[in-house]
């Protein structure tokens, strides 16, 4: 009886487990960032901020945005320093790879203080 009791401890520590690593996927990249909301680019200076293209190098390069500093995702957290030292505004591809910017930049004391999806094409050359 003993056994039967330490495997069923055993599977429910597995399962929570398995859970908050689910969990945690979950928010890092469907929850949104506080404190990052949309932005309209037309509406502010570019020199008030530094504008960071997240979207992998093939859709910024296509359509690309006049002063924004390209560096894909996967690129931020290990380049995270060469992004000028200004607040700054995350152009993304979709809501998932914004979360992600906004968390890795964040994380490394980077003030983000807005997003653009690039659904919204008005933003183009």
């Amino acid at each position: 009886m003993f056994r039967a009791d330490y495997y069923y401890e055993e599977r429910s520590m597995t399962i929570a487990i398995i859970i908050i690593i689910l969990s945690w996927f979950f928010y890092r990249r469907h929850i949104p960032v506080q404190g990052v909301r949309e932005i309209d680019l037309q509406s502010l200076t570019k020199e008030d901020v530094a504008i960071v293209d997240t979207r992998d190098f093939q859709s910024s390069s296509r359509n690309s945005i006049n002063q924004a500093f390209c560096m894909p995702l996967s690129y931020l957290k290990r380049h995270y320093h060469e992004i000028p030292e200004k607040d700054v505004i995350i152009v993304a591809e979709d809501r998932i790879e914004k979360n992600l910017s906004a968390r890795i930049l964040k994380g490394r004391g980077i003030q983000v203080i807005g997003y653009v999806l690039m659904n919204n094409e008005s933003w183009l050359n």
